[in-house]
Parts: structure tokens; C-alpha cells; sequence
């Protein structure tokens, strides 16, 4: 009997410590801005800590200052900042975003960067040893992440993954724009894909003048359908995988992996654009009639580079001339094209501002001042550009057909993709995070007329 009145009692003792000791942790934590979760952990510990013992007031704010500081070291930052590891998704992802400089919402602006890669690990996952299993008191992110991101399941370790997946793609994005190589003066069509399969692109010829007509003595003629010029071609495929190891993540190597990220988007943007500019650089064979782009036949190539003198002024005279004088397919009416771009290399970058200022020379007034811009703006340096005796000049290509661009998917930008599932594969036998940059896309050459290239004879 004496035994079940003492269990009764010490069920009521640890009922009223409980009791007392989480109101005492409430108070203490009013105002603390710790996140829901974390309180709920706490409440848990004080229980396991002090059972059916009332604890002291000191011994609650001990707990209290403990858990501060565990949320100041995950976050990089004073416990003031635990909106970082607030539970909402959209909060976690921005300060992982500006963690690797992404440009952020204005609603997000302030939210606090993670100190770095263990910092941003340590808080999505509560994995502080850097393990790799999940922590039970995490598991909401990873449910959270789940919801938000529309996956079937994540756990604490996923949920990092793929927040890191989606700030990598963008900081990728941010250098893949950043970067100009000049190539988009070039493309005056870009296409959606749909898969790999043969793309044509269709090229109708032009008429000749519309014809005089009586309709009280003849009919209306009916329009005779000229010839079209097909171009085909399918999209090619670039890509690589970044590696991110748990060896990184423990050294807290947030530069290395920033680096990389960063050149990663220079690179895929540089690609993209060798792409297109190696189609006039290697002088591609234009399809419809077999010839390359740039030849004597398509009146379209010149054989003396850019000086600066009375030589210089006849070679972009002559240049705008071929350009201005091509003719249109079947009708050969002349287009009328004026010119609108110039690109050179390096070489030939001030003797190229110099045709486009005015001066005598020889008592010769240069015709060409400012017709590339009043400041230089349509002369355009392209580092790949590498002969340093060859340019090239372009009509708007909003007035001619130039280059077409064809995208799988509509996918301008490069995408960054996790490699597999992050709590299997290499995450499983190698400790790495692996992720795979992918860009799919070609480029060709639909008419030689609004092109002329330049070089020096013998060069």
C-alpha cells in the first residue's frame, strides 16, 4: 500500500515539477526569437534533465544561454539571428543564397548570411558532427522542404542538398550573365525544343515587283511560291559535375566551392558563346548552297584588315557597301542593310575607335565617324576573337536573318541538377554531394547576307 501511495506521490511531484519548470522555461525564453522547434527541444531536455525536481531559476537560464550559444555557433551569428533557421523554407534558402552572394528579394534582405559551409550545413540538418545521418529534432526542415520544394520525401541531409543545388544554380546563372561576349547581337532567332530529334529551320525566297492588273479585262494572278532554303541540325549537349565532398563541408571551404561555382558559370556562358562565334571564326559551310558563310560568291569576305588611315576608311567603305548591297533571294532586289555592328579582337580595338571619330587625314574627311556609336557602344572587343588581323561587321538582326539559337526545353540558362539522391550513391560511399551542370543547346547560321568579314591578304 505504501508503495503505490509513494508512486502516486512521486507521479504528482514530477507532474507539478513539470509544470513548474516549463513555466519557468517560457519566461525565460519570451522574447528569445528562438524558433518553435527549438523550443520544443528545450522543453524536452528540461524534463530529462531535471525529472520530478523543480530546477532553479539560474539553472533554467543556464539551459536557456547553453541553446543561444549552440544557435550562434550553426548560424555563424548572434542568437538574435535565428530567423536564419527558422523553419520556413524561403528563409533557410535565402540565407544560403547570400551565403554565396546571390542576389536575393527584397523581402529577404534581411536575413543573414551563414558564416559558411559547416555554418549552413549544421543548421538545415542539426548534424553537428558532420555525420551525415539525420537529426530527429531537424526532421521538420527536411518535412518542410519537402512540401516546399514538391518533393516525395526529403530528410535533414536532402534538405541541404538540394537548397545548395538551387543557390548554386542560381549563383551560376548570376556569372553566366554577367559575362558578354557580344554574341547576342548575332542570334535573331531562339527556339524551344522539344527533344533531340532533327530541327529544320525554313527560309522562304522574296518576290519581284507586284505586277500592273485590269480585273475588267483579267484576274488577279495568282502568287507564284518561290523556293525555300532548309537548314537542319540537332541539339548538342555540354555539361560536368561538381563535387561537393564532406571533407569540404567539415574544413568549411565555402571559397573553393564559391570558386568554383563562379567559374563554372564564366565557362558555361564562354561555351555558349564559342558556339555561336565559331561559326564565322571556322567559316562553317553554309547549307542551302554548300558554299562557306564567308566567300567571294556571297560577296561577303574582303582581303585587307582595319588601319588607321585613308586605307582603313576605303576598307569599311567597301565593307558597309557589300553588306548594303546584298540581294534578296530569288527577286536579287538589293536589301538595303545598313551595317550595325563591328567586332574585333584586341589588336585591333583602338585602331577600330579611331575610324569611328572624325578627322582629316590627307585632307580626307572619314565618312564612318560615329556610325558605330558616339561612344564606341557597337564596337564590341570579343575575347574570342584571337586573329588579330581578322573583323567582322553585322546588320541589325532585327533587320535580317543572322544566327538561330535552339534551346531543349526553352532552357536558355545552364541548369544544375543533384546527381543522385543525396542519402544513397556517392553521399553514401564517397561522403559527396555530386551535382551536374547541364546545357543543352546548338547554333547555325540561317543567311550569309547580313555577315562581312575581314582580314589581310595572305594573313
Amino acid at each position: 500500500m505504501s508503495t503505490e501511495i509513494e508512486l502516486q506521490m512521486e507521479r504528482a511531484m514530477r507532474t507539478l515539477a513539470a509544470n513548474a519548470n516549463s513555466r519557468a522555461l517560457h519566461d525565460e525564453l519570451s522574447g528569445s526569437g528562438l524558433p518553435d522547434f527549438i523550443r520544443q527541444k528545450m522543453e524536452r531536455d528540461v524534463e530529462r534533465t531535471f525529472g520530478s525536481r523543480i530546477a532553479t531559476s539560474e539553472e533554467i537560464r543556464e539551459l536557456v544561454r547553453d541553446e543561444k550559444r549552440i544557435v550562434a555557433e550553426v548560424t555563424g551569428g548572434s542568437y538574435g539571428r535565428v530567423n536564419i533557421v527558422s523553419t520556413q523554407p524561403e528563409r533557410l534558402q535565402a540565407a544560403l543564397d547570400r551565403t554565396f552572394g546571390v542576389e536575393v528579394e527584397a523581402k529577404f534582405r534581411d536575413v543573414k548570411p551563414f558564416a559558411g559551409l559547416r555554418a549552413a550545413y549544421t543548421a538545415l540538418t542539426g548534424d553537428e558532427d558532420m555525420t551525415g545521418r539525420p537529426n530527429p529534432f531537424y526532421q521538420k526542415i527536411g518535412e518542410e522542404f519537402a512540401e516546399f520544394m514538391q518533393l516525395p520525401a526529403a530528410f535533414s541531409t536532402a534538405s541541404f542538398a538540394y537548397a545548395l543545388g538551387n543557390t548554386l544554380y542560381r549563383r551560376l546563372v548570376q556569372e553566366y550573365n554577367a559575362v558578354n561576349y557580344g554574341e547576342e547581337f548575332l542570334i535573331s532567332y531562339e527556339r524551344n525544343a522539344k527533344d533531340f530529334k532533327t530541327m529544320e529551320s525554313i527560309r522562304i525566297g522574296y518576290f519581284s515587283d507586284l505586277p500592273d492588273v485590269n480585273p475588267e479585262l483579267l484576274d488577279y494572278n495568282e502568287i507564284q511560291m518561290v523556293d525555300d532554303e532548309e537548314v537542319a541540325y540537332h541539339i548538342n549537349q555540354k555539361g560536368l559535375l561538381l563535387t561537393i565532398t564532406r571533407k569540404a563541408m567539415i574544413n568549411d571551404d565555402l571559397k573553393t566551392t564559391l570558386a568554383m561555382v563562379k567559374r563554372l558559370g564564366r565557362a558555361a556562358k564562354r561555351t555558349k558563346a564559342r558556339r555561336v562565334w565559331n561559326l564565322l571564326i571556322d567559316n562553317v559551310t553554309f547549307q542551302p548552297d554548300g558554299l562557306a558563310l564567308f566567300c567571294a560568291q556571297h560577296n561577303n569576305l574582303g582581303n585587307t584588315t582595319l588601319t588607321n588611315d585613308a586605307t582603313g576608311i576605303a576598307t569599311l567603305t567597301q565593307a558597309k557597301t557589300y553588306i548594303y548591297s546584298q540581294t534578296e533571294k530569288d527577286s536579287n532586289e538589293v536589301i538595303a542593310l545598313s551595317t550595325a555592328h563591328e567586332f574585333v579582337p584586341r589588336a585591333l580595338q583602338e585602331i577600330a575607335y579611331a575610324l569611328n571619330m572624325p578627322w582629316p587625314m590627307g585632307g580626307i574627311f572619314n565618312p564612318h565617324a560615329g556610325s558605330f556609336g558616339e561612344h564606341n557602344e557597337n564596337i564590341h572587343t570579343v575575347a574570342l576573337l584571337t586573329d588579330p588581323y581578322d573583323f567582322y561587321l553585322a546588320a541589325d538582326k532585327s533587320d535580317t536573318e543572322l544566327i538561330e539559337v535552339a534551346y531543349l526545353r526553352g532552357q536558355k540558362e545552364p541548369e544544375v541538377l543533384l546527381a543522385s539522391n543525396p542519402l544513397v550513391g556517392q553521399m553514401f560511399v564517397g561522403d559527396k554531394l555530386q551535382y551536374k551542370i547541364r546545357h543543352e543547346y546548338e547554333a547555325v547560321p540561317i543567311d550569309f547576307r547580313g555577315f562581312y568579314k575581314g582580314t589581310s591578304a595572305g594573313q
